[in-house]
């Protein structure tokens, strides 16, 4: 079952036996005494439409749990920073608001499509930036000290014979957030908020004629005055974020 972690505990296990307060109590305990250390994140393939497979974090329960409780904590508090056209695991945003402002622009003028993603987005992002962008709001240790433990948790896979091996993460890894947890989608938007930034701040829209809108780590920037130097722009940031503009043709 893919939404066991690799303690191989289930929301049935958990239910059958302590019990969900229990359990619970548990997991506030080791946080208020500073003892909870997150745990290994097993990884799973998933497969692709175009029959390649991509790579599934799957924490424990109990990190999960966790992570839910400080997405629950922080997310209110980049929200208000968050631009309006961007819609990707935000609350009460979809991606059926995505595809009508993208409509809206369409109907506008804004005729000439850049349709662009960033390559393994989720597994490249820096930590370095990304806490250093997470401080600009967040200045409370503890918090930081979870975000760190999460970002630095070993990957456990299986290889060709069945056998458990470490496969990325770790105290040594410098990059990446396993897509697959809580916390995941809320730290990407949060690093990829630098170029909807950029853009808001910059009045690209205007300057250049060219609107955008992201989902994650897919976005379209929708152009009146031709491609060329949005496309320069999106690059440029892309770059200096230490990420990669995905440029194979489908």
């Amino acid at each position: 079952m893919v939404e066991i972690g690799i303690d191989g505990v289930s929301f049935e296990m958990i239910e059958q036996g302590e019990g969900v307060e229990g359990f619970l109590k548990g997991i506030a305990e080791e946080l208020q005494e500073k003892r909870y250390c997150a745990q290994p994140v097993r990884r799973v393939m998933i497969p692709k439409g175009d029959g390649r497979e991509r790579p599934l974090g799957i924490p424990t329960i109990r990190d999960r749990v966790v992570q839910m409780a400080v997405k629950l904590v922080i997310e209110p508090i980049f929200e208000a920073d968050f631009t309006p056209h961007s819609y990707g695991f935000r609350p009460k945003r979809s991606a059926h608001d995505a595809i009508d402002d993208i409509a809206n622009a369409l109907w506008a003028g804004h005729t000439q499509v850049i349709d662009a993603d960033l390559s393994s987005d989720f597994d490249t992002i820096p930590h370095a930036n990304l806490m250093a962008v997470v401080a600009e709001r967040i200045v409370d240790g503890a918090i930081l000290a979870l975000l760190k433990q999460w970002l630095k948790a070993p990957v456990i896979g299986v290889n060709d014979q069945g056998k458990r091996m470490t496969v990325g993460g770790g105290k040594g890894n410098r990059v990446g957030t396993p897509q697959g947890g809580v916390i995941s989608p809320l730290l990407s938007n949060l690093y990829l908020h630098l170029l909807d930034r950029i853009w808001d701040r910059h009045r690209l829209k205007q300057k250049l004629g060219a609107h955008i809108v992201l989902y994650a780590d897919d976005f379209v920037v929708l152009c009146k005055q031709g491609v060329e130097e949005p496309l320069k722009v999106v690059r440029h940031v892309v770059d200096r974020q230490g990420l990669t503009l995905n440029e194979t043709p489908d």
